[in-house]
Parts: C-alpha cells; sequence; structure tokens
C-alpha cells in the first residue's frame, strides 16, 4: 500500500499505465539512441550513452512475465517503443524502462473507494504489482520494484542507499 503524500512515476507500456515510487527513479530523459547487444534477452533494447556510463535499456513490453495474458492494445494502433527512458537506481546497479507519456503522479491514500485491485482491463502480472490507485477511471498499477528489477536480473539487493543503511560499507565484511 502506498500511503499519502507518496508520489509516483507513472508512465504507459504497452498500453498499460504503470508507476514506480519516485524514491526508485533518478530522472526521466528522452530516448537517445540505443546499441543492441548480441545474445542479450528481447526485454534488453540495448544500451544508451547516460552520463557518460552505458546504461541497460529495457523494454517490459517485450518482457512476457509481466503480463498476465495479452497485451492491452495501446490507443491509436501499435505500440511505440516508448519515447522516455525512466533511469532508475537499485542499489548499486543504474537502469533505465522505456516508457511514454512519462508523468507525475500523488495518489489519494485517504479515498478507499479511489482503490482498487487489478481489473479485468489490467493485463501486468500480479507477481509485479504492489497497488492499484485510480486516475480519470483507469487503473494505474504500482509496480514493485523488489519483484521487477530481480525478474529483469538486476544485480542489486535493494533501493538506494540500502547498503548504507544497514550499516554495510563493505559486502565482503572486511
Amino acid at each position: 500500500m502506498i500511503g499519502p503524500g507518496a508520489w509516483l512515476i507513472s508512465f504507459r507500456v504497452g498500453g498499460a499505465e504503470a508507476a514506480l515510487p519516485l524514491g526508485v527513479v533518478r530522472e526521466v530523459v528522452a530516448r537517445p539512441p540505443l546499441v543492441r547487444v548480441p545474445g542479450s534477452h528481447s526485454f534488453v533494447s540495448g544500451v544508451a550513452l547516460h552520463g557518460g556510463v552505458a546504461l541497460p535499456v529495457y523494454d517490459l513490453r517485450q518482457f512476457g512475465p509481466f503480463w498476465s495474458g495479452p497485451r492491452p492494445a495501446p490507443e491509436g494502433g501499435l505500440a511505440a517503443p516508448g519515447e522516455h527512458l525512466i533511469v532508475c537506481d537499485w542499489g548499486e546497479a543504474r537502469l533505465a524502462l522505456l516508457g511514454e507519456r512519462v508523468d507525475l503522479l500523488e495518489p489519494d491514500g485517504t479515498d478507499p473507494a479511489g482503490r482498487a485491485g487489478p481489473d479485468r482491463r489490467c493485463a501486468v502480472s500480479r507477481e509485479f504489482v504492489s497497488d492499484v490507485v485510480r486516475r480519470d477511471d483507469e487503473p494505474v498499477v504500482l509496480l514493485d520494484p523488489d519483484r521487477l528489477f530481480a525478474s529483469l536480473g538486476v544485480p542489486a539487493a535493494g533501493p538506494p542507499g540500502a547498503m548504507e543503511e544497514a550499516g554495510e560499507d563493505d559486502p565482503a565484511g572486511r
């Protein structure tokens, strides 16, 4: 559950409306050119040079386990691969997700009528959904970063600063 005042970054992916907690998102940028990585999974669009670092870019439209059934049809026909990169920090890793129509969203945590579980119009697998909020009577699924990033193969144990909060300066225990 998300509480009042918890800001989210919402975006469209494959015709579905999704969101991530603002604390996970570092920034949103226009999609730069991507370079495919031979032998990578179909859901890895490639890498983008971002701030002088090669950033892995994931396309959730191509990630089969993300969907519970047929992907919803996007408005206006074929889905674009995403005009924005949602750059996320996760532990020591930095990654990006492709998204369309990125927006800032503050769900109203005081209105239980505004919340609902995933409905038949929501094709995102429940495994990756931690909550659902409504915007203009449309479901917006709040993604569970722990499960999503682990399923994508992101090699990190938690959100930014997780190791410092636990008091671990050296993961090797030295």
